[in-house]
């Protein structure tokens, strides 16, 4: 019996999504340390060197989101999906480093799962941003970014999440009680 034309028609758009799937978890990975060592480049004050990271990790989003148009399903891959967290994560402490506010991000990453992973994640780094600053003499730093993480955290109250977001949510509330545990200590301190 003659193989249908069918299956060489499957075989070809498999291998072609595969390739397809292929790529785009090789460019969201190096998408991710990017913007991963935005971060750290933003911890040592190279705000500079964050900000090219950023743009170049952008521009691999532009890269992996042509694949789309082909296959769209490619957009709930988990590589995509991490990459565009650790993204928002950055950009939101870049932002908070800038203005010492929340501020908006970059479109692609403002979806509200993704967005709401990265806005908990940008708590810890803020925690950090906080204790590198008492180490340098500005323990004022501390409240400045507890109303900012707090405000984060009565934010995420009113959304109810649920599983991944749930975790995530839970990080950010501990986080928010470093915070606190922070100002209690240099509370102490100054009474002594």
């Amino acid at each position: 019996m003659k193989r249908p034309a069918l299956f060489d028609q499957i075989k070809k758009q498999y291998h072609a999504h595969s390739k397809a799937r292929r790529e785009l978890i090789a460019v969201s990975n190096d998408a991710l340390s990017k913007s991963k060592r935005a971060i750290f480049a933003l911890h040592r004050d190279d705000v500079k060197h964050a900000q090219e990271l950023l743009v170049q990790a952008g521009k691999q989003f532009g890269q992996i989101e042509s694949s789309f148009k082909k296959f769209s399903e490619l957009k709930e891959e988990g590589a995509y999906r991490a990459a565009l967290e650790e993204y928002a994560e950055a950009q939101l402490f870049l932002g908070y480093l800038a203005s010492k506010m929340i501020v908006k991000i970059d479109a692609r990453a403002s979806e509200p799962s993704i967005y709401l992973a990265g806005l908990s994640d940008a708590t810890g780094e803020l925690v950090r941003y906080a204790t590198r600053q008492v180490t340098l003499g500005h323990p004022e730093v501390v409240a400045e970014v507890e109303v900012v993480v707090r405000l984060v955290i009565e934010f995420m109250l009113d959304l109810d999440l649920t599983g991944y977001q749930r975790n995530k949510f839970d990080q950010a509330k501990k986080n928010l009680s470093r915070l606190e545990q922070m100002t209690y200590d240099l509370a102490i301190r100054n009474q002594v």
